[in-house]
């Protein structure tokens, strides 16, 4: 089919920009790999109980349980700006973005330490949970590059790059939320009563305050 002369050569927004499709198809790519360290943490774990089942101290479990709550955090900010930015609301929209970022920058600093700790735990406990948790530490610093780069066409205000960049990397930010929510409860570094029991007692700890 001719192309008009003066006509745009730029793919179109949704699924049908190729953009975004490679996005996706990244992402399940991406998906397999990550499922490979998931799995040898939960083989491990049944393969020698007493050795890779790491009891982790109430310090180490509260960075736990706090990155948890940042990545809820990140996922919930990213989707409520991601509609406010499809409703034109931009204000709102790169406002919602600025705190996910934050979100997404307090957990790169809590998992580091995370990460520190397991390796002060011993042999046991950086075999079976380190590389997992490095995955999501890397996951974690895209996001925020891609916040960054959201940022800077907002600067430039630049419309075009923006309706078809903020799709592809919603994607991303909520498929790290995800990973990292999947990580967590697979892996076994949260059961779901004690995490609800934790965020009680932290919400009475912040009301005698």
């Amino acid at each position: 089919m001719a192309v008009h002369a003066g006509e745009e050569h730029v793919p179109k927004k949704g699924i049908k920009d190729n953009g975004l499709l490679g996005v996706w198809l990244g992402l399940i790519s991406f998906t397999f790999t990550f499922a490979v360290f998931i799995v040898s943490n939960v083989y491990l774990r049944g393969w020698s109980p007493d050795v890779f089942n790491v009891t982790l101290p109430a310090n180490v479990q509260d960075l736990v349980n706090y990155n948890v709550l940042l990545l809820v955090a990140l996922g919930v900010l990213t989707m409520a700006g991601g509609i406010s930015y499809k409703k034109r609301r931009e204000g709102i929209a790169f406002s919602l973005l600025a705190l996910a970022m934050i979100a997404a920058v307090g957990y790169v600093v809590i998992d580091w330490s995370l990460i520190q700790s397991y390796r002060a735990l011993g042999p046991a406990a950086w075999t079976a949970y380190v590389i997992v948790q490095a995955i999501m530490e890397i996951l974690v610093l895209i996001c925020i590059v891609l916040y960054l780069r959201a940022f800077y066409f907002k600067m430039r205000k630049n419309e075009k790059s923006l309706n078809r960049f903020i799709p592809g990397a919603t994607a991303v930010w909520m498929y790290t939320m995800i990973m990292g929510l999947f990580v967590f409860i697979q892996c076994d570094l949260i059961e779901v009563g004690e995490f609800a029991e934790w965020c009680g007692i932290k919400l009475a700890q912040l009301g005698n305050l």
